[in-house]
Parts: structure tokens; C-alpha cells; sequence
């Protein structure tokens, strides 16, 4: 089965890593901005709104390939 919308994926994956690892970075340097923890949240959680958008958009594609 090929998955469905490679790019808006793959874009949602990397604001996924791109909030946790700003998260990371101001856990493990104290001396950090509270933006790079705003900047992180922000990332994350755009990143997984849209991730799971996309699924619950997508959930039912295996049922239509398979009457085919």
C-alpha cells in the first residue's frame, strides 16, 4: 500500500523532531530561553495536530483498495 500524501507526512514528521529537540535543548541547557520552550511546544504540537488530522482523514483508505 503506498502512503498517501508523502510530502504533508514527511513535513509533519519534521516539526515533530524540530519541537522535541528545541524541548531537548532547553531541558538540558538551563541557561536557555523560555523561546526556544515556546518555539518547541509550538512545533510539536502544530506537528502532531496535523499528523493526526491527517490519520483520522485517512482511516478508512484500506477499506475502498481492498473492494478494488
Amino acid at each position: 500500500m503506498p502512503i498517501k500524501n508523502n510530502t504533508k507526512q514527511l513535513f509533519n514528521g519534521f516539526l515533530i523532531i524540530i519541537g522535541a529537540s528545541f524541548l531537548l535543548y532547553s531541558l538540558v541547557d538551563n541557561t536557555a530561553s523560555i523561546w526556544f520552550q515556546i518555539t518547541g511546544l509550538i512545533c510539536l504540537m502544530l506537528g502532531a495536530y496535523r499528523a493526526s488530522s491527517h490519520w483520522a482523514a485517512h482511516k478508512d483508505d484500506h477499506l475502498s483498495e481492498e473492494e478494488e
